[in-house]
């Protein structure tokens, strides 16, 4: 039996379901975009990028990415014209989740992973208002160092600046405003976000390639 080969998306931090209004609303079918459709979407018409890039990006031939554009494209315009119920899925199943930043998934190399936390053990909501990040050095998906840093009194800006110096390579959180992740890209480092519970099962799950702890990003454009 074949095992479809996972292709490689930007985790959201919810699915996201978006309702007609008006007198017209018809409220029957819902229209279901797959992540991979979604990813498709946002690799071409948004960031720009061509068929071929987007299939280096998702790890899939650029047959699967003009299949999922036109299938992801077909189904928005039906629900935007029939005046359905959208939604954007986040089953994660047959998915690989990567970060923000170029989405890099090669972890056989060494990464600088920071957690924020307030008590060492359970990530915090909010990266700006942590009291310290747990930094994790990871060599070929194993930790070989483990060390908790004390957080900089917050100002804009400014954690971004301060984890860059550390040589940080990727921040999993539970959410950020989008200016936050902007700064974070400038700093060539990743952002997962959606992160809960305990540092360590969020890591494990990381490096394992299966994140996919819940959580909410920040719906207001803000740096902390």
């Amino acid at each position: 039996m074949n095992t479809r080969k996972k292709r490689y998306c930007r985790r959201l931090e919810r699915e996201k379901i978006y309702k007609p209004c008006g007198p017209n609303l018809n409220t029957g079918e819902t229209v279901k975009i797959e992540l991979d459709e979604f990813e498709a979407i946002r690799l071409c018409d948004y960031e720009g990028l061509s068929q071929i890039d987007a299939s280096k990006e998702m790890n899939v031939s650029r047959a699967t990415i003009q299949r999922l554009l036109l299938s992801g494209r077909k189904k928005l315009v039906s629900g935007l014209l029939n005046n359905n119920m959208i939604m954007v899925k986040n089953e994660t199943s047959n998915i690989t989740l990567k970060g923000e930043n170029k989405m890099n998934t090669n972890l056989e190399g060494t990464l600088k992973i920071a957690f924020p936390t307030s008590n060492k053990n359970t990530v915090d909501e909010h990266f700006g208002h942590c009291e310290f990040f747990a930094i994790y050095d990871i060599n070929s998906k194993k930790i070989v160092k483990e060390e908790f840093v004390e957080a900089p009194e917050h100002q804009p800006g400014l954690l971004p600046r301060f984890l860059g110096e550390l040589n940080i390579t990727t921040i999993i959180t539970g959410g950020m405003g989008q200016r936050a992740i902007d700064l974070f890209k400038a700093q060539n480092i990743d952002v997962i976000l959606g992160a809960r519970g305990e540092i360590m099962a969020n890591l494990n799950e990381y490096l394992g390639g299966d994140l996919e702890s819940t959580g909410s990003a920040c719906t207001h454009d803000h740096d902390h």
